[in-house]
């Protein structure tokens, strides 16, 4: 979300009336034709010429933040329909021919509808669509833009009809703003119309409006040529060792972001003015994460036929700004097992999702493959190519935070019926790994599990808990050697199923891509995540995911924030340990984590690209994918798990630029271990772990919220000082692990990398970065007077900021010709307030407010100008250079500028 900001209510700024801010036309829809400006057609839901709306259901009269409306009212409708359909029709002038792109504000995915101009045919909007802003009237209750796609009209008089698609009976609740006509790009901005910015800002912070990007030629900061013409142009990209090549074996990393369904259903206009943005902004990958069977279809294999449609023109969409595709198609969370489906038993327990089940019920995995079939062969008619066979598509992924080693492992998630199938496919195992299943029973006679039947071949699976090193070492001393049983079998069903599903990929539905198993966390990181991580080898890609946040609390807080939630913000820079950076690569395969976030609320964000892009180029990480896009264009409300705004999209272009160009060194390993398996199933694990980094939402699956290394013997730390690396072989040997004295002084709380070019103070909460290609700082600036790097020296009077210089040319920066200036503080929405208890009191809304930067940056090196940009990298203003008189050159950097070029 738009960062959070503690404050008062006697400093907030009053936001002035809707009607001080638009012309309104309460009749009819307003043309506007400024000068140099596109025309654009608006007019008012509530000016209905005709309609059979209720206008009680959310009536304005008592709804809070109505100001938030246009016009400060709206058509409305709730409760059942009756034998009528519900209706409204207007009238509206077009003053030229063209196509115009329509959009509709309202209230979420409430009142699917069906819409036409004149007789035209009658086009349909879904639940499903995607939305591209939001604004909060109060909780439950806002108002979002959405795309409905081309039109093309003629000069004149024209009648606009909706119908709500509700059948008599059903549900008609639906509420309609305001609709408007553009022919050019449109930015969702609450109530404002194409033309508007309302300049809202509280002291000593600037509105962040910026307009829709043209994509001119004249932009100077422009990271599309980074990407290839075509993704995909040189052929698939290829596993090479512990790292990715493209087709002619260029190695390669990816900056990517996960775009989920709401994103792919945008009109297809968006959907390629967003892959363009992604592409100048740096990113060559995209995760597309969401599901594809169609929920309202009785069989559950059955795929969403327009819904694949839409994805077909996404991917070719990124693929023509030569940005790869990962395909995320199944979550367990997503899927509701119904009674009909053929999986027994969820009729027992209250959660429906089906946790593990995908490993071992036969009737699930056909289901599954049905949709992987569908996905995977149906022909891209923009690319004549399947995904399958689509060197665009780079990845595959199995499956998405599921396990048998996560805390959803257990009666509670898996109804008795299906327990029972598992159990006895552990009997079948261990009965032929011991004889027979009676004489391995016998080897245990203190352990015992109420679903122990020799006689019928069943043998009972404890719950995730008792495989952890707590849970194994309490009872009775056989225990520990019948839990290790169970870890091995699970392990090897696990990773079984990844191996035949890469099988019926590559074999069956003639995939060429590279396969991701999957990306959890396990209950025991140190005992259980290598042995989850053994399982993932089946596959090309190690991945992972991992999340960074401070302590928020409210009905929603999992995945929204909400009036009345309270928080604490939260400082990476100051809790290295604690930041979401450390990861075990394993040896062998390139390591991605495709789910990273810094999630809100929480002010203090800058760090975010900054910190991933340094370390895991230094770790040798080569991939991150940042969730999640929230719209094609900059958010101007409060995500949970922002992307969209300025202290992430905006902060881009300098960390793709240094971890895709390699201008900071990948180091060495400090820390090296090979791991026997069956050391692993012996429950030996290993002696580095990560943090789990759990996002609110799954945290709420584990005790205490997760996010603990299970006691590890490796100081965490030492991820930030080079690499951790595992292997896994039938031989093990010693652990290798280097000396950290010389690069970290806990006293001082310092810690320096193995390579020399990264060093954090996390007592002072700075991070800076020092390569002869990058240079920068990150965190509590103003604690420092200075912040000296080899060419550059940075300044700031701002509490809490990041700001960098970068070479756009390649070339080191005493050499190089173009040097991209990068700065950011805060941000937060006109209007956010929180009391001192850290309660929120008002979310605020558009525009965006972004601290104003107050820092300076000299350049020990030659300097002939210096050009302020605005938001999209297009020229803004050029800034004044200072000749110092050691030679040194200093640049006082804009207030409200996030980029600036230096020119020699």
């Amino acid at each position: 979300m738009p960062t959070a900001r503690k404050t008062t209510g006697s400093t907030r700024t009053p936001a002035p009336s809707l009607a001080a801010l638009l012309l309104l036309c309460a009749s009819c829809a307003l043309v506007h034709a400024a000068a140099e400006k596109p025309f654009y057609v608006w007019w008012e839901g509530e000016a209905a010429a005709e309609h059979n709306f209720s206008n009680q259901a959310f009536s304005v009269s008592w709804l809070k933040k109505k100001e938030g409306l246009s016009g400060e009212n709206w058509l409305n409708n709730g409760g059942k329909r009756g034998k009528d359909e519900v209706f409204a029709k207007y009238k509206i002038d077009v003053p030229a021919d063209g196509t115009y792109n329509f959009y509709a504000r309202k209230f979420w995915k409430h009142g699917p509808f069906k819409w036409r101009f004149d007789t035209g045919e009658w086009k349909s909007c879904g639940r499903d669509v995607g939305l591209l802003d939001s604004f909060e009237f109060q909780t439950h209750i806002c108002a979002n833009w959405i795309s409905l796609g081309a039109v093309d009209l003629k000069k004149g008089a024209h009648a606009f009809e909706l119908r709500l698609l509700a059948q008599e009976g059903e549900d008609a609740a639906a509420c309609f703003d305001c609709f408007v006509l553009t022919p050019g790009p449109f930015t969702a901005r609450s109530n404002m119309k194409p033309d508007q910015k309302s300049g809202l800002a509280a002291p000593g912070w600037w509105a962040f409006e910026p307009d829709p990007d043209a994509f001119g030629k004249d932009a100077l900061l422009d990271l599309r040529e980074l990407n290839e013409k075509e993704a995909g142009a040189t052929g698939f990209v290829k596993a090479a060792g512990d790292g990715f090549a493209l087709g002619d074996g260029t190695p390669v990393r990816f900056w990517a972001v996960n775009c989920g369904p709401g994103i792919v259903q945008l009109a297809s206009a968006q959907v390629d003015y967003l892959a363009a943005r992604l592409a100048k902004c740096g990113v060559n990958m995209v995760r597309f994460h969401g599901a594809i069977f169609d929920p309202n279809a009785r069989d559950p294999a059955q795929v969403d036929a327009a819904f694949l449609a839409k994805l077909h023109y996404f991917i070719a969409a990124l693929k023509k700004q030569g940005i790869y595709t990962k395909l995320s198609f199944y979550f367990p969370l997503w899927f509701d097992v119904k009674p009909a489906y053929g999986l027994g038993g969820y009729d027992t327990i209250q959660n429906k999702k089906p946790f593990a089940l995908l490993y071992f019920e036969p009737r699930m995995q056909q289901i599954y493959k049905s949709w992987a079939k569908a996905l995977l062969t149906a022909v891209n008619p923009h690319t004549k190519l399947a995904p399958g066979q689509d060197p665009a598509v780079a990845i595959v992924e199995v499956i998405n935070e599921d396990s048998f080693f996560f805390w959803t492992f257990g009666e509670k998630n898996i109804p008795a019926a299906q327990m029972a199938k598992l159990e006895r496919q552990f009997g079948a195992w261990l009965a032929k790994r011991h004889g027979s299943l009676a004489k391995a029973l016998g080897q245990w006679p203190g352990t015992k599990h109420k679903d122990d039947d020799a006689a019928g071949g069943r043998a009972g699976l404890f719950d995730a808990w008792h495989m952890t090193a707590d849970g194994a070492g309490k009872g009775a001393p056989d225990k520990r050697a019948r839990i290790g049983e169970q870890v091995r079998f699970l392990a090897e069903t696990q990773r079984d199923f990844y191996a035949q599903t890469a099988k019926f990929f590559h074999e069956e539905c003639g995939a060429k891509n590279l396969v991701s198993a999957s990306n959890w966390k396990t209950a025991d990181e140190r005992v259980l995540q290598p042995v989850e991580r053994w399982t993932y080898a089946a596959g090309d890609v190690i991945d992972r995911h991992a999340y960074f946040g401070g302590k928020h609390s409210g009905p929603r807080a999992s995945y929204a924030v909400s009036v009345g939630d309270t928080f604490g913000d939260r400082a990476a820079v100051l809790d290295p340990a604690a930041a979401p950076l450390g990861v075990v690569t394993t040896a062998g395969h390139p390591q991605i984590v495709s789910e990273i976030g810094w999630t809100m609320p929480n002010r203090l964000r800058a760090d975010n690209a900054f910190l991933l892009s340094a370390y895991g180029a230094l770790q040798g990480i080569d991939a991150y994918f940042l969730f999640a896009v929230n719209g094609p264009d900059w958010a101007s409300d409060t995500p949970k798990f922002p992307v969209s705004v300025p202290s992430v999209l905006g902060q881009f272009p300098a960390a793709a630029l240094q971890y895709r160009r390699g201008y900071i060194k990948q180091a060495a390993p400090v820390f090296e271990e090979t791991l026997r398996p069956d050391d692993l199933f012996a429950l030996k694990g290993s002696g580095a772990a990560e943090d789990q980094s759990l996002d609110a939402l799954r945290a709420a699956d584990a005790p205490g919220g997760g996010n603990a290394r299970g006691g590890a013997a490796l100081d965490p730390r030492a991820f930030l000082v080079g690499r951790v690396v595992r292997r896994f072989a039938d031989s093990p040997s010693p652990p290798k692990a280097g000396d950290l004295n010389p690069y970290v002084d806990g006293g001082k709380k310092l810690i320096k990398s193995a390579t020399g070019e990264l060093n954090w103070d996390y007592g002072t909460g700075l991070v800076t970065i020092n390569t002869p290609k990058a240079q920068g700082v990150t965190g509590f600036l103003n604690k420092a007077a200075s912040i000296d790097a080899a060419d550059v020296s940075f300044a700031s009077k701002n509490e809490y900021a990041t700001l960098q210089a970068v070479s756009l040319d390649g070339q080191p920066l005493k050499s190089s010709k173009r040097i991209l200036v990068q700065a950011f503080t805060e941000e937060q929405p006109y209007g956010w307030r929180v009391d001192d208890a850290g309660k929120i009191q008002d979310l605020g809304g558009p525009p965006l407010n972004v601290k104003k930067i107050d820092a300076r940056i000299t350049f020990r090196i030659s300097i002939a100008t210096a050009t302020a940009l605005d938001e999209h990298g297009y020229r803004k203003a050029e800034l004044k250079v200072l000749r110092n008189p050691d030679g040194s050159v200093t640049v006082m950097l804009p207030p409200d500028a996030l980029y600036a070029i230096v020119t020699r």
